[in-house]
């Protein structure tokens, strides 16, 4: 147990494998978890930001400062050089003040079988929950919301990772051409039964991606789109269930192939439902 003002990251360092680290009260600092088996809990419990100089995390070295950060053996390039940190979760927190431009709040990056569950981002400038080069993983039941002067991202599933599920998650806020939920470059993507209210785009899929799967959300007041399939060439999308409202397109599909939308409900958008190709 970490009481308040305690340190989060000597618990982790001082874990076995299969611990359960439960936190409570307020803490300043960016935690990075490189063991198996690490639960991480937050009973109560806040992390706001660290000043820049006290972020010493390899995260927040290379990006700017990180609260919780899931990490596997990668080099300075991010491309794998052993095997990902497995069966790590983070659930319970509230995360705040995170002023900088360039990090995720909770970050994931070469992880198997990892799951950020339950927790509360928010007066946040940084990006929300990152999944980066993981597998198996499931993002699940958080509250996302932006900060106006960023937005950005609330969840971004990127980088070649493999069967992630984004499930039952609240993002809010997030402007302009940012998106509640951003993936590019994944394999079989799930995006299921989130509410999506108030982004420039409710799900947002690039960048070569294949087998995403969007099902059962739904998305409000989105000040681009409420779904986008676009280049270079999404395939084998299945967009299913969806409501979706009051926004410019409803759903704009551009450079893609393959795949199938169907049930979908589109209402007061400006426009219901738009196909290019390039």
């Amino acid at each position: 147990v970490v009481g308040p003002g305690e340190s989060i990251q000597k618990a982790v360092n001082a874990a076995h494998p299969g611990d359960t680290i439960v936190v409570r009260g307020v803490h300043r600092e960016d935690v990075i978890i490189r063991k198996n088996g690490i639960k991480l809990r937050g009973d109560d419990a806040v992390i706001e930001a660290p000043a820049r100089a006290k972020a010493d995390s390899p995260c927040s070295k290379a990006f700017d400062p990180v609260a919780i950060c899931v990490l596997g053996d990668v080099n300075k390039t991010g491309e794998l050089t052993g095997p990902r940190v497995s069966d790590v979760s983070v659930s319970g927190f509230t995360i705040r003040g995170f002023k900088y431009k360039d990090a995720s709040v909770i970050d994931a990056y070469a992880a198997r079988n990892a799951t950020v569950v339950g927790n509360r981002i928010t007066g946040n400038v940084a990006f929300g929950i990152s999944f980066g080069k993981s597998v198996n993983t499931t993002i699940a039941k958080n509250h996302v919301v932006s900060n106006p002067e960023r937005g950005g991202y609330g969840i971004y599933v990127w980088n070649g990772s493999r069967n992630t599920t984004v499930v039952k998650n609240d993002v809010r806020s997030y402007p302009d051409n940012r998106s509640a939920i951003l993936v590019e470059e994944t394999i079989d993507t799930t995006v299921a039964g989130n509410d999506l209210v108030g982004n420039g785009a409710g799900v947002f899929v690039e960048e070569n991606t294949t087998g995403t799967k969007i099902l059962s959300n739904d998305m409000s007041r989105s000040n681009f789109a409420g779904i986008f399939l676009g280049g270079p060439k999404p395939v084998n999308a299945k967009v299913i269930g969806n409501n979706i409202s009051g926004g410019a397109w409803g759903m704009y599909v551009a450079d893609t192939k393959r795949g199938s939308i169907a049930g979908n409900t589109i209402h007061d958008n400006c426009a219901g439902m738009f196909f290019e190709a390039f």
